[in-house]
């Protein structure tokens, strides 16, 4: 994927991913906070907020070593999607309701396009896993 290609901002946040990424505690802390920030806007987000909520729950569970079988890059974009998510002062500033989240949802978008396969993979196990969940209680 070419960086020219990459949407305004994307290449800070990613940055920024990579070395979040290196601090656990801090990494766990940021997740937390973009959960609760999804929850508390969860009326501005609800045309990404299932897809926001799965790259949280893809990087935890990368994190915990619960599932594994993706691309560090993909991790690394997920994560990055995150960080751009929690700056109040992106592009488009969050304090402007609902438009303040049109950035947020453009450089989630792409990072849903760039990591489509993977997401998909991680959905589906995590279908499996709670499917074997169900089973063994």
């Amino acid at each position: 994927m070419n960086e020219l290609n990459y949407p305004l901002g994307f290449d800070r946040a990613k940055e920024a991913a990579e070395k979040l990424a290196a601090e656990q505690e801090r990494l766990r802390r940021t997740l937390e906070e973009a959960l609760h920030k999804a929850e508390e806007k969860k009326k501005y987000l609800k045309d990404f907020w299932d897809d926001l909520i799965s790259l949280i729950q893809l990087i935890k569970a990368y994190l915990n070593k619960e599932y594994t079988r993706v691309p560090w890059k993909t991790i690394v974009f997920a994560l990055a999607a995150i960080v751009y998510f929690l700056n109040p002062f992106d592009v488009i500033p969050d304090l402007i309701p609902t438009v303040g989240f049109l950035d947020d949802a453009t450089v989630i978008a792409f990072v849903l396009n760039a990591i489509k396969e993977d997401l998909q993979n991680f959905k589906q196990y995590q279908r499996q896993a709670s499917k074997t969940s169900l089973v063994n209680e």
